[in-house]
């Protein structure tokens, strides 16, 4: 619609006011509507209607009686009438209009008639409306009004739930694939799954009726296969359609000796050229392996099997002349030597290669773990944090942190002891680690801290997960304490004035902090 009033003198409107008049029922939009569609199918020869389809059960359509030589006679036309405009009223649905009209627009016949019409039970008012206003084309089908298939294609009008639509003729899809084809070597068809031509798609003839009687197995012509149909070779394929609602399918018929020919012709005179070319090479080949070729020609042999490592496979070449025998021996001496430096060499690289690559995963092991509780380190925190905050800024990600800190944890180390202490920290590490999701990261902060990073996370998600934790960690019964634990937890979501994960982990301190001071054992959210 865009393109039609960029490039047109007559349409007075903008895309948005044609849009605003569609989407009206009163009388003066309707005369305005008529206006559009018919500059609109005078433009686009190959629509046949424009339609729109109101909630209420209104329907207006406007229809080129030109588009197909059965329309004037379905609808008694004369051969000046042009346009046909059907209208039905949402308020006497009952009813519908038919009204003729000239190429001048001058209205020569009108008639009211009964009604079983209703556009909001059409499939291409119910596909618009679950499309969530995005354009929607239906699967061909057969007309009402006209003994022909097409499609439509539809758009609600901005949620209104008013549709607006452009009739398709399926003989305009013929003439595409008619201006793509060879037709005198290929024949299409479209039909059913039951066997039912829809209609053949360049010529009219009996070789899709001929091919049935004679294959009741589709499947095997998935792939391309050569059969014999009433005494004649064909190539034959079958492709299904993408229609969700109807099994249709495409079949091609190409004639076997047309396609083939060319290749025919061309495989002839490559083959002709091969053989006068090796009529010349062997005549050359027996000339000068007489003299010098042969012995020559095994010595480079030899020499391959050095380059393929083939140390053990290479033989000495004998020949009449000096210059090649020493070159032979050479090669035997050299292919020895170079097999056994080899051979020692490719020994200790595989075992410095396993030995470096053992060290390389437990220098990587090491530098991201925390060697008390055996959870991720500040190195690995850092890294986590710094890409959930670069995705963040990238695609408007959110995700939550969770700072966690052991509540009295001095008290812990200075009444019982630092291996208490240590035994604390472990069980606490690995109950939280335990009680977090598959997605979150966890890791010790530092000290008695812990910090959880939840990647797509909103602080509503972050907080159920830190309640979660604050209880577990609560009703534990830990191994070598034997008071309650319990945790102060604070909780930070990223936002759009955060511009590094440091903003984040501030909002959670901040968050903590008034956990600690509001009584601990209790989760904050910033």
């Amino acid at each position: 619609m865009d393109e039609l009033v960029r490039n047109s003198d007559n349409l007075n409107y903008s895309t948005i006011e044609i849009l605003s008049i569609i989407n009206q029922k009163d009388k003066a939009d309707q005369d305005k509507n008529f206006e559009i569609y018919t500059q609109i199918l005078s433009r686009q020869k190959n629509f046949s209607a424009i339609h729109t389809g109101y909630e209420d059960g209104s329907f207006y359509e406007v229809i080129n009686l030109d588009i197909d030589e059965k329309l004037k006679e379905d609808y008694n036309a004369s051969e000046l009438d042009k346009w046909l405009l059907i209208k039905i009223d949402g308020q006497n649905i009952d009813k519908k209009e038919v009204i003729l009209y000239d190429e001048n627009l001058n209205e020569t016949s009108k008639i009211v008639e009964e009604n079983s019409y209703d556009p909001t039970k059409r499939p291409w008012y119910e596909m618009a409306i679950s499309s969530e206003n995005k354009s929607i084309k239906t699967p061909p089908y057969k007309f009402s009004h006209i003994n022909s298939y097409g499609l439509t294609f539809s758009k609600e009008l901005n949620g209104s739930k008013n549709v607006v639509s452009v009739d398709f003729l399926i003989e305009d899809f013929k003439n595409i694939f008619k201006n793509n084809l060879n037709q005198e070597n290929i024949d299409m068809f479209l039909f059913k799954e039951d066997r039912s031509t829809i209609f053949a798609i360049t010529k009219d003839n009996n070789l899709l009726l001929d091919f049935f009687e004679e294959n009741k197995e589709l499947k095997e012509f998935e792939n391309a296969n050569v059969i014999d149909i009433k005494g004649k070779k064909y190539i034959v394929q079958i492709a299904k359609l993408h229609n969700p609602n109807i099994d249709e399918y495409i079949i091609f018929f190409a004639d076997y000796k047309k396609i083939i020919a060319p290749y025919f012709s061309q495989t002839f005179q490559i083959i002709l050229s091969l053989v006068i070319i090796c009529l010349i090479m062997i005549l050359l080949i027996v000339y000068f392996s007489k003299i010098i070729v042969a012995p020559i020609f095994k010595l480079v042999q030899e020499s391959k099997k050095i380059k393929d490592r083939k140390y053990g496979n290479i033989l000495k070449v004998d020949s009449s002349i000096l210059e090649v025998s020493i070159l032979s021996n050479s090669f035997l001496d050299m292919s020895k030597s170079i097999y056994e430096y080899q051979q020692s060499l490719e020994e200790k690289v595989e075992q410095r290669t396993k030995e470096l690559n053992l060290k390389n995963e437990e220098l990587f092991k090491i530098s991201i773990t925390d060697k008390l509780t055996g959870l991720y380190n500040r190195v690995k925190l850092d890294k986590v944090l710094q890409e959930n905050m670069s995705l963040s800024l990238r695609y408007e990600n959110i995700f939550s942190v969770i700072i966690i800190d052991i509540d009295f944890f001095k008290k812990i180390n200075d009444n019982f002891g630092h291996q208490v202490g240590d035994d604390v920290l472990k069980e606490v590490a690995t109950i939280l680690n335990k009680n977090i999701r598959d997605v979150d990261t966890l890791g010790r902060w530092g000290g008695e801290e812990f910090l959880v990073v939840c990647p797509e996370t909103l602080k509503e998600s972050a907080k159920e997960l830190a309640l979660k934790l604050n209880r577990v960690i609560k009703f534990h019964k830990f191994s070598t304490y034997t008071n309650n634990v319990t945790i102060s937890v604070g909780v930070a979501s990223c936002g759009l004035k955060d511009s590094s994960y440091d903003d984040i982990i501030s909002n959670a301190d901040t968050a903590l902090y008034r956990a600690k001071k509001e009584g601990r054992d209790r989760v904050e959210v910033f």
